[in-house]
């Protein structure tokens, strides 16, 4: 869903330059042409560009060696009836946006369903390039692709029946049809973008300036009067290129417009424009993502992280290395290694070192999957937290000390509440002995870190089953 905003979001950054940029130096100019493939143009760009993802060079540093042990992540899942009332806003507005795009789709189906049925009920008049269909269902002329739709009471070999024929005629070899199908068919899938509307408009518009420039051919004043005298009673379908199409008096002051100054100055400010919006929004995800170097923080701001993006955690020297999963590092550098030490000497009162990277690292006996199922059959989903619907990735942090011992049981992030942290600490001090692990032969403390992930789903039972997600843990450099 986020990744589904945040390209809407960039959609309407892209389609709102571009269009600002049409507004204030192309619109009401006579370079039509440009104009129309101009909003074509910036139409579709404004689809892609959200989507492209330009690489950003950034400096080399040494890397981080993060090489505390993480088991996989261990999931369990609590089953359990819907809270009545509960509602997913996020999941109906989805479905609501999806509905409206259905709504404007068929009513793109209606027009075109109903401008072929106009073709079968009226006899059609072979003209290269075009076909002539005259109907009294026609108030008055408009075009659809290769189709002209006439009116009997205007005579096609009249004086303005040439001129609006002709008119007819420029949509029908410019191709506009295709042009005004385009629009339909993506203000439909971004209806909530005004900046397609907007455009879609303008391109109409666009459409009726460049036949009205062939229609006219020298004779302005009489074009002009030809407009005027006709009566604008009708109602067009949306698909279609009518001859009456308003503004009027716009269309008018274009026929007698002259030249602008600065063409080639106004055409070519496009260019820096578009590289500009593509450095800004290319670039964006890379700079977010790109995080070079190390970020510090306080104890307190590590308690803040979401425990569901930590990859990996790293502690030496009173300093602790937080991985995410989103490619940033943090370093802790009052995080209490000291106290960790000697707490895990506890048992024979004599200091001793807790390793994060060993030979053999300590082990659950039976393995991961053991340790899975230990953890589905101890741990029991809190009450509360299935009460006000909790769950999340609690991420826990110990100590397995030489004797296989666990000690020093804590846990990293931000809190959950609802009771998952506290049963997540009491099940693994309950955990039995390790396999402890040994660096150049002899047995030591090793720092260990257990993901345990909490999900509530909508079941008519209710049960806990603990579940693997087998993705590799290794020791890899950020």
């Amino acid at each position: 869903m986020v990744p589904l905003i945040s390209y809407l979001l960039k959609m309407l950054v892209c389609s709102g330059i571009l269009y600002a940029y049409y507004h204030v130096a192309l619109r009401n100019n006579r370079f039509h042409q440009w104009n129309r493939y101009y909003l074509l143009a910036a139409t579709l760009l404004s689809l892609v560009l959200p989507l492209l993802q330009l690489p950003v060079p950034a400096g080399r540093q040494a890397p981080l060696v993060l090489s505390t042990y993480t088991t996989q992540i261990i999931t369990l899942r609590e089953f359990i009836l819907p809270a009545p009332g509960a509602i997913d806003y996020l999941q109906m507005a989805l479905y609501g946006y999806g509905l409206v795009v259905l709504l404007l789709l068929s009513r793109t189906l209606y027009g075109c369903w109903k401008i072929r049925r106009l073709i079968q009920r009226n006899p059609v008049e072979q003209r290269f390039p075009y076909r002539l269909v005259q109907s009294e269902e026609v108030k008055t002329p408009f075009s659809f692709f290769r189709y002209i739709f006439w009116n009997r009471d205007i005579s096609p070999d009249s004086a303005d029946g040439r001129q609006i024929l002709q008119h007819e005629l420029t949509h029908v070899t410019e191709k506009h049809s295709v042009d005004k199908l385009l629009m339909e068919l993506v203000c439909a899938a971004g209806w909530i973008n005004p900046f397609f509307h907007l455009s879609k408009k303008e391109l109409t518009i666009v459409h009726e300036f460049i036949a009205d420039q062939h229609a006219a051919a020298g004779k302005v004043a009489d074009y002009a009067q030809t407009i005027l005298q006709v009566t604008l009673q009708s109602r067009q379908l949306q698909l279609t290129n009518s001859f009456f199409h308003p503004p009027i008096k716009r269309r008018i002051n274009m026929l007698f417009a002259h030249p602008s100054n600065f063409t080639i100055m106004k055409k070519l400010i496009a260019i820096p424009v578009l590289i500009a919006l593509i450095i800004f929004v290319g670039c964006q995800r890379q700079q977010q993502d790109a995080q070079p170097g190390v970020i510090d923080i306080t104890m307190e701001q590590m308690k803040t992280i979401d425990a569901e993006n930590i990859k990996e955690i790293n502690i030496s020297n009173n300093e602790a290395l937080l991985r995410t999963k989103d490619g940033r590092t943090y370093r802790v550098k009052d995080y209490p290694f000291e106290d960790l030490k000697r707490q895990s000497a506890k048992h024979d009162n004599v200091p001793k070192e807790v390793f994060t990277f060993v030979d053999n690292p300590p082990t659950f006996a039976g393995g991961e999957e053991a340790l899975a199922k230990y953890l589905g059959s101890h741990i029991k989903y809190p009450t509360t937290a299935q009460e006000n619907n909790v769950s999340g990735t609690i991420f826990v942090q110990f100590v397995v000390n030489a004797d296989g011992s666990i000690s020093d049981v804590k846990t990293v992030g931000k809190t959950k509440g609802s009771g998952l942290e506290e049963e997540s600490i009491r099940v693994v001090k309950e955990m039995p002995n390790w396999t402890p692990g040994e660096h150049h032969g002899k047995k030591v403390a090793v720092q260990f870190n257990l993901p345990i992930r909490y999900t509530l789903q909508d079941d008519a039972t209710s049960m806990l089953q603990p579940f693997m997600l087998f993705k590799k843990k290794t020791n890899e450099n950020c």
